[in-house]
């Protein structure tokens, strides 16, 4: 090298000294490199990273290897300037799973490798300046590297608090997955990370993605450019990383994805991709099956195999699949599962304001009055309108906020269109469950209220069933509150269809409650269970001055139980369609309902009708007002049987039913019996 380029900081005689070594070593630099790749691929950890590399690489990083060693020894690098150049280094070490320990043992390796051939080649007189120079270069190789490390490890740490803080706060299944995907695309040499689960042929469906390239990806696959990924064991496809984690539950890995028999077929993929190594970690439920995974690739072998990426991806794993089993208990409106393409077209659709509004009339029973209209949101797509069923497991906690926005502003304009046809009722609108910690919500309500001028008290809020988050009543009860203060009706969905909704029950301060469609059906399973079970729902409800919703009225027998049931209001398809804005007027100016509540024409109405008679007789308890109900003539049922049938074996299972029902409900004798009359009556 050139004179008077020696840089400052290790003193003229010691850049001297370094220049002299180079010039001993140059010649002999190639053979002290393969011998220290000899050596390290007798050590079974080295040689583990070694053989994860294809035959270009280890030609490539033998050079690099020889390059490194001539930077070390360069008396006009600066120790700055080299330590930067040794952590980044370290860097690339720690990304390509070489652990620190294993990296300063092979560094000391190497320097007593060069100390020995400088012995051979040096004169006695220089060895012990020559040795005092180089430690120093290498003394600051370690130090940099080792800086390489902490930086890879303490971002690793950045990465994992981020992750943390999502687990905690996602309340839909969108939110969660985006949130960790985002999060780990933010570590160095990571490329890309997938969610997504089997379709029932066993194909993989990728179905949120987020990295360099994860739309191109999705589009090779979706395009058959690239082999499919299956789960199955009987065929290739299902031996890969992910396949092998489906199947046993267990983070797997693939620490070379070019030279890894099991990827060969994917191979071509990766190198178009830039992918050398990748990790499978599957969500498995309390039942020990995998439910659904993350597939995870990076641009350096082995990057999976660093044992502090091991243990993140085990807490990854840990929390996601807690954090998955709570979200889904809570049965939350962002549950499903879609493919890549359906999420981000849905999302485009919301984005776009493709939104269309249908209203559902709510009937007041028996009366028939039209008391208000349930908004529902629909996405228009080229094939027509999208129910939520499809689209709503695409939306996070924005896209939420963004929909009901438009579902309240669009059911405003409608109530306000429809006073000027001489139409005046209510609307509700769905609130999802991250209204009740989101202050968004309530801000956005009380604007769209003031601009609308419509009475607060027209507008219900139905704060969908969906479980606790996170155990914290108190805070949600805060939005509940501040909602009430509007002067806004709030209503409990699908009451019954959850433990919480009953605690939620008893802690928010609701209007109304619509019991659980699913319940209101299960009439044509087990009669005598859900007709028993709504009556005293609506009790309770009663007593605590609520309004009473049925959901799902699908035919005239579960209107008339309603009524008999003593529920309030009915919604379902028996009654009404969900239907546009336009056609309301004309709808409620023609509607008429006709049920007599003496003179049920249905079975399973004349059925509720007993049922009423059996609770009212268990309410009474003993005394003169409970004997003048005991007598068969006081059941509407028998008005019934008389009317429509003329069968003594359904005469003498009413009166079975009486018999028992007086002696004391729900022994097995009164079970057997009235499951004899609830079959004779179907079968009549």
């Amino acid at each position: 090298m050139p004179a008077g380029t020696l840089a400052p900081g290790y003193g003229t005689h010691a850049a001297r000294l370094l220049e002299h070594a180079w010039v001993l070593l140059e010649p002999q630099a190639a053979a002290c490199v393969d011998a220290f790749y000899d050596r390290l691929c007798m050590d079974p950890d080295a040689r583990t990273v070694l053989d994860r590399l294809t035959d270009t690489e280890h030609r490539h990083l033998r050079t690099r290897q020889l390059d490194h060693l001539h930077a070390l020894l360069d008396p006009a690098a600066t120790p700055a300037s080299l330590e930067e150049r040794c952590r980044t280094v370290g860097r690339i070490h720690a990304m390509a799973g070489v652990e620190m320990d294993w990296y300063a043992a092979s560094v000391s390796d190497y320097q007593q490798s060069i100390f020995a051939m400088l012995d051979v080649v040096a004169d006695p007189a220089d060895r012990a300046g020559l040795r005092e120079a180089v430690s120093a270069r290498f003394l600051t190789d370690v130090r940099g590297a080792l800086q390489g490390y902490r930086d890879i490890d303490m971002q690793q740490s950045d990465v994992m608090l981020e992750i943390t803080s999502t687990v905690m706060s996602a309340r839909t299944v969108a939110d969660l997955v985006q949130g960790v995907l985002d999060a780990l695309a933010r570590l160095d040499g990571y490329t890309v990370g997938f969610f997504g689960r089997p379709a029932p042929d066993g194909r993989v469906r990728f179905e949120m993605g987020a990295g360099n390239g994860a739309e191109d990806f999705v589009g090779a696959v979706l395009s058959g450019d690239s082999p499919l990924v299956t789960v199955g064991e009987d065929q290739p496809s299902g031996r890969g990383p992910i396949g092998r984690a489906w199947r046993t539950g267990q983070i797997t890995r693939s620490d070379s994805y070019l030279t890894d028999p099991s990827t060969v077929m994917w191979a071509p993929l990766a190198q178009r991709f830039g992918w050398r190594t990748s990790a499978a970690v599957p969500l498995v439920g309390p039942d020990g099956r995998t439910r659904a995974a993350f597939t995870l690739y990076a641009r350096w072998p082995g990057y999976f195999g660093y044992r502090t990426r091991r243990t993140m991806l085990a807490q990854v794993k840990q929390m996601a699949e807690r954090a998955l089993l709570e979200i889904e208990s809570r049965r939350p409106v962002g549950t499903g599962f879609l493919e890549y393409a359906e999420r981000e077209a849905h999302v485009a659709r919301l984005e776009a304001g493709e939104v269309q509004m249908l209203y559902q009339p709510v009937v007041a029973l028996p009366s028939g009055r039209v008391s208000k209209f349930e908004a529902l949101a629909r996405l228009r797509s080229e094939d027509g309108l999208v129910g939520p069923g499809e689209f709503l497991s695409a939306f996070g906690d924005d896209e939420l906020l963004r929909l009901f926005e438009i579902g309240v502003r669009d059911s405003l304009q409608a109530l306000n269109c429809w006073e000027r046809h001489g139409v005046r009722v209510g609307v509700s609108v769905n609130l999802p469950i991250n209204a009740a910690h989101d202050r968004r919500y309530v801000r956005l309500v009380r604007e769209l209220l003031a601009d609308s001028g419509i009475e607060p008290g027209r507008l219900t809020l139905e704060l969908l069933e969906t479980g606790l988050v996170h155990g914290d009543l108190k805070r949600g009860r805060k939005n509940a509150d501040e909602f009430h203060e509007l002067g806004v009706r709030l209503a409990q969905d699908d009451l019954g269809s959850g433990h919480s909704s009953l605690l939620r029950l008893r802690h928010y301060d609701f209007d109304e409650v619509k019991i659980d469609q699913h319940l209101v059906r299960g009439n044509e399973i087990a009669p005598r269970a859900a007709l028993h079970f709504i009556q005293p729902v609506t009790d309770i409800a009663h007593s605590m001055g609520l309004t009473v919703v049925a959901e799902g009225l699908e035919d005239d027998g579960l209107i008339e139980a309603s009524v008999q049931l003593g529920v309030d209001e009915g919604q379902g398809y028996a009654l009404a369609r969900p239907m546009p804005a336009a056609q309301v007027p004309g709808f409620v100016s023609g509607f008429t309902l006709d049920v007599d509540p003496a003179m049920p024409r249905t079975p399973l109405g004349a059925l509720a009708a007993h049922v009423s008679w059996e609770h009212k007789i268990t309410a009474l308890g003993p005394g003169p007002l409970r004997a003048d109900l005991l007598g068969i003539d006081n059941c509407v049922l028998t008005g019934f049987i008389e009317r429509h049938h003329d069968a003594d074996a359904l005469d003498r299972a009413h009166r079975a039913v009486h018999h028992e029902a007086a002696r004391g409900r729900g022994s097995r004798t009164h079970r057997r019996a009235w499951q004899q009359l609830a079959t004779l009556i179907g079968e009549a």
